[in-house]
């Protein structure tokens, strides 16, 4: 019986522990994008290596490039950076930040990272660049040659 008791503690333990850190990331689209970026408070991430940024192409039917305002970190060097460094690139905790790569899910990832850093406000670009050229009106950074 003690036993049952204990692992019953246990178990709900561990489920209020999820809750509690349950992700707060938000999830948006490209409307919501367009209508924040380049507003102040809202820092625009692209997750993708600094060759993408810069406009290689990641792979067949994707343009190389960003969206433009957004800054570049890359998720393989994310974890090495401090928060001083982050700082510095206006990555501060009091901005919302929207994250993107060419589908959303290395940028989730790191929205998620950025959430357990304490960021409060963080949203993730699901369909990141591929769904952003499905409107061949929305600019990319540089300009393709």
């Amino acid at each position: 019986m003690r036993n049952l008791k204990y692992i019953a503690m246990c178990v709900f333990a561990v489920l209020c522990a999820s809750v509690a850190f349950a992700s707060s990331v938000g999830i948006v689209d490209q409307t919501y994008v367009k209508e924040h970026v380049g507003k102040p408070g809202f820092v625009l991430v692209d997750v993708r290596s600094p060759k993408v940024f810069n406009g290689e192409s990641p792979k067949k039917g994707i343009k190389g490039g960003h969206i433009p305002g957004a800054i570049d970190v890359f998720d393989k060097e994310f974890d090495s950076m401090t928060q001083a460094q982050l700082d510095s690139m206006g990555l501060t905790k009091d901005v919302t930040v929207i994250t993107y790569c060419n589908s959303g899910k290395r940028s989730g990832v790191i929205a998620e990272k950025m959430v357990e850093m304490g960021y409060e406000s963080v949203k993730n670009y699901k369909g990141g660049i591929i769904d952003w050229q499905k409107d061949p009106s929305n600019p990319i950074e540089p300009i393709a040659k």
